[in-house]
């Protein structure tokens, strides 16, 4: 039993690293330059490595939790879905943006990939301009919600997921 624990708790702490070595800001940077070019090929892989994370991080606000719903922010006019690939960036969003609770708490709640599509179908055909990934990050990048259920089996037939 202690080797299958050892093994387990192995696993987990490699699946960790693993998981830290991918820096999405700088890949979203590469994937989307300055100029407003889209390089591809970064930008299939900064979704390769998205739709991999063992979870994605939806900013909450006290409001949006009395409501069972992640926040929907409104940037440039338009209402958009917050979500961060670790809870560091989400907290200094949260903390710039003053959404905190009374205790100082960066509110969220995290979804495995597959878990938040399901989530998001709601979101299909809503007005709302989409899911802004890392927002605040010197590299943040966005989607329309239609095309997060496309990339899945785009990135499968480049084998990439």
């Amino acid at each position: 039993m202690r080797r299958l624990s050892f093994f387990l708790l192995l696993s987990a702490f490699q699946a960790g690293i693993m998981a830290e070595t991918v820096d999405f800001v700088e890949l979203a940077g590469k994937a989307f330059p300055a100029d407003g070019s889209i390089n591809r090929e970064y930008g299939d892989q900064l979704y390769a490595e998205l739709y991999k994370l063992p979870e994605w991080h939806f900013l909450m606000t006290p409001a949006s939790i009395r409501r069972k719903q992640p926040s929907v922010q409104v940037i440039d006019g338009k209402g958009w879905l917050l979500v961060f690939t670790d809870t560091g960036l989400l907290r200094k969003y949260a903390e710039q943006n003053k959404n905190l609770d009374a205790k100082g708490n960066a509110l969220f709640v995290s979804m495995a990939p597959d878990k938040a599509l399901q989530f998001l179908k709601q979101y299909e055909k809503s007005p709302i301009g989409g899911v802004r990934f890392n927002e605040g990050a010197d590299h943040g990048w966005f989607s329309p919600v239609r095309n997060l259920f496309i990339f899945p089996d785009y990135l499968k037939k480049k084998g990439l997921l």
